[in-house]
């Protein structure tokens, strides 16, 4: 655990430092940078060591965007936002038309005003277990995660360490089946752009 929180501050540090040289340089007021990483390791939590889950900690990646006259220092939002928007964003900030099959949506409107809630409603994540496929789709209250042997549901702003599935409760069928048709619907559409 602590190899794994030494190598998280050494990270941060070369951030400030290519941040730092990026000023030196003078190319700051003309540089777009964006920031990302791979998602975090389960160090226990669940009982697990490693990767490859749908909670947070195993599908949330760091990720950073850096406009120059847009974004603020400091700034953040709780806005949805997936990579496959990473590709638009760029594409649109320099003023490329991006292919009409892309996935993903430009983040521009929210480099501004951070506090808008954007575009999606939902983060779609997939991951694989040996032979299975796991998939989830997650807003910022709910987590619902779909394995061929079971279904998952947190409640994120009342248990935020995803410890109590809800998924079993009979007053949550209502939302179970709601997202169960949401995940279907975004199956297929990622399965047509294939």
């Amino acid at each position: 655990m602590q190899a794994y929180h030494a190598c998280v501050s050494f990270i941060d540090a070369q951030v400030g430092i290519v941040l730092a040289a990026l000023e030196e340089s003078g190319q700051a007021d003309d540089t777009i940078v964006i920031f990302t990483s791979d998602h975090g390791y389960h160090l226990g939590d669940h009982f697990l060591w490693g990767k490859v889950t749908l909670f947070d900690i195993g599908a949330k990646v760091p990720f950073l965007v850096r406009v120059p006259g847009m974004t603020k220092p400091g700034s953040t939002s709780e806005a949805m936002v997936e990579l496959i928007d990473i590709y638009p964003t760029l594409a649109d900030l320099t003023g490329l038309v991006p292919p009409g099959h892309l996935q993903g949506t430009s983040l521009r409107p929210l480099l501004g005003h951070p506090d808008r809630s954007g575009k999606k409603k939902w983060a779609y994540s997939v991951v694989t277990r040996g032979p299975k496929l796991g998939y989830a789709l997650r807003n910022q209250r709910w987590r619902y995660g779909q394995w061929p042997d079971g279904e998952e549901l947190y409640h994120l702003v009342n248990d935020p360490g995803e410890k109590n599935n809800l998924a079993d409760r009979p007053e949550q069928a209502e939302r179970l089946e709601e997202f169960r048709i949401l995940l279907a619907a975004k199956r297929d559409e990622a399965a047509s752009r294939r």
